[in-house]
């Protein structure tokens, strides 16, 4: 059984911010992704918080939600996988604003507070998921492969994984077991996304200030990764990294100078997709 090691954060809030990341995105007549429910579920708390975020801040997380956006709709629509699991899915909806084929399954894990607010205000909204979309609480930390296969997930076929904007979140050791347990469930030819930043991203001059800013908003990052690519070879995973202003996650809006995804000694905060051997 895994060690349920719990991080000292109350991650709830972080998914109100995202959510009204992607609302403050709906008000141009350039976006990158629509989502219509995204103001309802960012609620005041999240709404609050964007107002005193520039629009440089959160450009990343921007380029990060369309790039994982095409990520699953290439791994659905041409590599013809039918079974998604969106890991800590927090205010996401991608089960309702993306087109799925038919006989999609997407579980979405989340902890019960989280989705009971969710259902609810889509629910309110009229809105319809455009898939056959299953809800799952669970504590990321515990237990949760069970639960996963009992509610229709079968791990004898393929499968695609997004575990987005939270394993920075987490004590190293957990991002470790998590992705050790997603390994164990994912079959041969399944695909993974998620983002990690590396260790220098916690100290360095150019952004110190976000991380600064996290730990006084109550949600501070602790998990780093150095090595992304040698971590999921070791699982049996065949990695590629890219990074926010790459040709891939650009579409004309990174303002920042672009830097070579793996250059040393820079903050580096990686979109990292993978194939299993």
């Amino acid at each position: 059984m895994a060690n349920e090691i719990k991080p000292d954060v109350d991650l709830s809030a972080t998914a109100h911010w995202i959510a009204a990341i992607r609302a403050r995105e709906n008000e141009r007549q350039d976006a990158l992704f629509h989502d219509p429910w995204a103001a309802m579920l960012a609620g005041e708390k999240g709404m609050a918080w964007i107002k005193e975020r520039t629009e440089e801040s959160v450009i990343p997380i921007l380029l990060r939600t369309r790039y994982f956006d095409d990520f699953l709709q290439r791994i659905v629509h041409q590599d013809k996988i039918h079974q998604i699991v969106l890991m800590a899915a927090g205010m996401d909806t991608r089960a309702f604003r993306l087109e799925w084929p038919e006989g999609t399954q997407f579980f979405e894990l989340e902890q019960s507070q989280v989705l009971h607010y969710k259902e609810e205000i889509l629910q309110s909204a009229g809105a319809f998921p455009a898939c056959q979309r299953t809800t799952i609480e669970v504590d990321l930390c515990g237990s949760w492969e069970e639960k996963l296969t009992k509610t229709g997930f079968d791990p004898h076929e393929r499968s695609g994984w997004l575990l987005e904007g939270f394993l920075f979140y987490l004590p190293e050791r957990t991002i470790a077991e998590l992705l050790d347990r997603v390994s164990a469930l994912a079959s041969q030819g399944s695909r993974v996304g998620f983002d990690i930043v590396n260790r220098i991203t916690l100290t360095h001059p150019l952004t110190l200030h976000w991380i600064q800013m996290q730990a006084k908003s109550g949600a501070p990052w602790l998990g780093t990764m150095d090595d992304p690519v040698g971590v999921l070879n070791a699982l049996g995973w065949t990695a590629r990294l890219t990074q926010a202003g790459q040709e891939d996650a650009n579409h004309g809006r990174w303002p920042f100078p672009v830097f070579p995804t793996t250059m040393p000694d820079l903050p580096h905060n990686w979109f990292v997709t993978a194939v299993k051997c």
